[in-house]
């Protein structure tokens, strides 16, 4: 499934995984202006653990304000991010289309 795993070292980045299953994705400094290697799995949260875990990406960074209207899947990134222990918040491709379709709908 494709996803995006909000927050990576500041950034959003699109990734393919199968949920449950341990993964690692290298970013190229010509991709993400940085290199970022990103090893771990997606998985299905609860909706109190994903709720804390968009509190405290957006705690951490509130460019990721936007994030609090996820209401489909509760997956989170669990794993590392250039060595640092992290739990993210992800959003699906289809998710993610769903919901910025239904908020252009809205403005109309």
């Amino acid at each position: 499934m494709k996803v995006f795993i909000y927050n990576v070292d500041g950034l959003t980045i699109p990734v393919e995984v199968e949920l449950g299953l341990p993964f690692k994705f290298r970013c190229t400094e010509e991709e993400c202006g940085r290199e970022i290697v990103i090893e771990g799995i997606v998985r299905l949260a609860s909706e109190e653990e994903f709720t804390r875990t968009i509190e405290d990406t957006i705690a951490e960074n509130s460019d990721f304000k936007k994030i609090r209207e996820i209401t489909a899947k509760m997956l989170i990134f669990e794993g590392k991010v250039n060595g640092r222990e992290v739990r993210l918040p992800v959003e699906s491709f289809d998710d993610f289309a769903k919901r910025f379709l239904d908020e252009v709908l809205v403005l109309r």
